[in-house]
């Protein structure tokens, strides 16, 4: 089996198995438990390939590493790809949110007043926050938050890609 389809299967079985986890328990750190799924699942695929020798990830001509390196990229690939997209979508967006509510008022809308309203009834910055603390991100202490040790290393790199792309960034960095 091609390196691509082996990724894309080994993926879809890993998301399912995420799919299936979540419905017995919701792990307090869910981007480390999916993750760690991740990696076990490329593990188990690395494994099975290499020392059953069942011919997946083959290029042809027994290039097994070759085709285990493409392998393992697009697997990561997409498997960080998911991750950042969930990890965007597990909190509760200010944007889907209102467009949610936007909906729902149909083609009537909403004033000024009213958004305003409902963004100050909407607890967003706290779930974030929340999020973040069971992530071990940030560290509540003393009646106030600190930057995990090592974590910030990781924010310089998005903060520079958002420089780059964007120019100066006013707000959020």
């Amino acid at each position: 089996m091609p390196p691509l389809f082996t990724a894309i299967f080994t993926f879809a079985l890993t998301w399912t198995a995420h799919l299936f986890l979540w419905r017995i328990h919701l792990p307090k750190s869910q981007i480390k438990a999916l993750l760690v799924i991740f990696l076990v699942a490329w593990c188990c695929a690395v494994f099975f390939t290499w020392f059953f020798d069942q011919g997946f990830i083959l290029l042809g001509d027994g290039q097994r590493v070759v085709g285990l390196l493409y392998f393992s990229f697009i697997y990561w690939l997409v498997a960080l790809c998911y991750t950042i997209t969930y990890s965007a979508m597990e909190g509760d967006s200010p944007t889907l949110s209102l467009t949610r509510y936007l909906h729902k008022k149909g083609t009537e809308g909403i004033s000024h007043e009213e958004i305003e309203k409902f963004f100050r009834q909407r607890p967003f910055v706290g779930s974030r926050v929340k999020a973040l603390v069971a992530d071990n991100i940030l560290i509540e202490e003393s009646g106030g938050y600190k930057l995990a040790s090592g974590k910030f290393l990781f924010f310089r790199l998005i903060l520079g890609y958002r420089r780059v792309v964007f120019g100066t960034v006013k707000a959020g960095g």
